[in-house]
């Protein structure tokens, strides 16, 4: 017996849907970890970019320090030289002992407002009346810091610290100026968490984006930067560093420190050794995601092991035993769940309870199969001792038509005490081979006859029927051979039996004499029973009878559905 089920999708397993439920237990925990790892980079980065801002502003320092130096320098110069009348004899030794005080300065001079300068450290008379730096230093009479990308002694980048000198008429007679050599200015590389930053590009530049100086090719600060940076804006940039994204892909952080007012320092900076882990977005992420499946596979295993192998245990059990009717064992059962430890005690039970039903239905059935034999072997012994006194009267009545009558009713019981020995040989069985039990009552009319052998030739398929229907069709076939048997002469021509199927049918077919009793068209009186006792049998069996002659033959078909309930 099998269990029959609807179709099953792989969605409907209990493993299916125990791993579902982890997932959406576990799927909390999941994203709170990406949660967690974001937050965790945003930190990072703002630890990364702060540290990249206090890298840069401790570059700065020391020449905001000289820029401070220089401005003392150049203001108590000033207030010396204001004081005296017009610069004396000691206004060169004035100056270089403000160099003294300034080693990093290239040039500290007393510079009158006509731009021909003769003090200066240097003893070296120079003529600044149409230098452009000479211009902004004396645009205005105040302090000024100015800035040259191409100094009038060095030839390099410069920074001007000028004091306006004021006399005592309280006119601008000229300017103080220290000339400051702009140095590169070289952060040092900064670590963070993850990786080592170092600066790729280092350039000055003053307020309206004038270049004074870099480290390489500032024009390739676009190529470095997506976009390049705001030049013009670089004192809302100052103090804040920002990420950018290069045009190789790569991310870049861009850095803008104040040196002094209207000079910055910009700076950007890339990993060094920048690996595959550095610049994968998702890289992050890896560690949380096997965290997240580890937990998951784990979970998995421990249902699988705890329950889930129980319970398919269980079930290849129970499929097992309605297929084939063995138990198979369940080894590790005492280490289920108690839910399934109470739901195989319950199996068992069932399957108890089920050995000892199907005992006992086996034990009825062999009761009714002895019963039946028994029933079927009396009705036997009963039928013949009926035919044995209906025998005796025939014998010794002298009515010609009584013997007549009495024969046809001895053919009969015969016929059916054959059929009930038949069915008793068999065992009781439900199915019962109809060739076997039509050869019997065929041999046993030729008998009574006394038909010779070999005149009655029979044809039948290996038939099963319930037994119940084998009555009907026996006698059927005993009612038709008995008619042709009694034929007398003609009955040596032969008489051909045959059982075959017919698709959803069962035809039984008998080809003999022409007898008047097989021809219901003309037939009258006791010549009719035949007919009528061949009806009602077809009737049993939910069939038809019909006869023909075809070539002086009487052939008789019973057509019967195969199916009988």
């Amino acid at each position: 017996m099998k269990l029959s089920l609807a179709p099953l999708s792989a969605t409907s397993s209990l493993g299916f849907r125990l791993a579902s439920t982890l997932v959406l237990a576990l799927l909390p925990l999941g994203l709170l970890s990406i949660v967690q790892v974001w937050a965790s980079l945003d930190q990072a980065d703002k630890a990364t970019l702060s540290g990249i801002g206090g890298s840069s502003i401790e570059a700065v320092r020391p020449q905001m320090d000289m820029i401070r130096d220089a401005r003392t320098t150049a203001r108590m110069l000033a207030a010396g030289l204001s004081a005296v009348p017009s610069p004396g004899a000691d206004c060169v030794a004035r100056m270089r002992a403000g160099a003294a005080t300034n080693p990093t300065a290239t040039l500290v001079a007393y510079i009158p407002m006509s731009g021909r300068m003769t003090c200066t450290s240097t003893g070296a008379p120079i003529d600044f009346s149409a230098d452009p730096l000479f211009a902004r230093m004396t645009a205005k009479p105040q302090a000024t810091l100015v800035f040259g990308v191409k100094g009038p002694v060095s030839g390099a980048p410069v920074i001007a610290v000028a004091e306006p000198v004021v006399g005592a008429a309280g006119r601008q007679t000229g300017v103080v100026a220290v000339l400051l050599r702009h140095r590169s200015i070289l952060p040092a590389p900064y670590a963070d968490s993850e990786s080592r930053w170092k600066p790729a590009l280092l350039a000055t530049y003053t307020g309206d984006g004038t270049l004074l100086s870099a480290t390489t090719d500032a024009a390739g600060l676009a190529t470095l930067v997506s976009g390049g940076v705001a030049l013009d804006r670089l004192d809302t940039l100052s103090g804040h560093p920002f990420y950018g994204e290069g045009a190789d892909g790569r991310r870049r952080i861009v850095s803008v420190n104040s040196v002094a007012p209207d000079l910055f320092l910009l700076a950007v900076w890339e990993r060094e050794n920048e690996s595959f882990w550095d610049t994968a977005a998702l890289a992050p992420f890896l560690l949380p995601a096997l965290t997240w499946a580890a937990a998951l596979i784990a979970a998995s295993v421990a249902s699988g092991r705890f329950v889930v192998r129980h319970v398919r245990a269980l079930s290849r059990a129970m499929n097992a035993y309605m297929a084939s009717r063995l138990r198979a064992p369940l080894p590790h059962m005492d280490e289920a769940p108690t839910e399934i430890r109470k739901l195989h005690a319950v199996y068992e039970e069932l399957i108890r309870t089920i050995d000892h039903d199907e005992a006992e239905l086996r034990n009825l059935l062999v009761d009714k199969d002895t019963l039946l034999k028994e029933l079927h072997h009396r009705s036997g012994n009963s039928l013949q001792i009926i035919a044995s006194v209906m025998r005796m009267y025939r014998r010794e009545t002298g009515d010609a038509d009584l013997r007549g009558v009495l024969g046809g009713l001895i053919n009969r019981v015969i016929a059916l005490s054959s059929t009930h020995t038949s069915l008793y040989s068999l065992g009781g069985r439900r199915d019962v081979p109809m060739d076997e039990i039509l050869f019997a009552v065929i041999r046993r009319l030729k008998e009574i006859h006394g038909i010779a052998l070999g005149t009655a030739k029979k044809r039948f398929e290996p038939i099963r029927m319930p037994a119940q229907a084998a009555v009907p069709l026996a006698l059927a076939l005993a009612e038709i051979v008995s008619c042709h048997f009694a034929a007398g002469a003609e009955v040596y021509r032969g008489v051909e039996v045959a059982l075959v199927e017919a698709g959803d049918d069962i035809r039984l077919t008998v080809v003999g004499p022409v007898v008047p009793e097989l021809m219901p068209e003309g037939a009258t009186g006791l010549a009719t029973i035949p007919w009528r006792m061949l009806s009602q049998f077809a009737a049993q069996l939910r069939g038809r009878v019909t006869a023909r002659i075809d070539d002086g033959r009487s052939t008789v078909e019973l057509v019967f559905p195969r199916c009988q309930a």
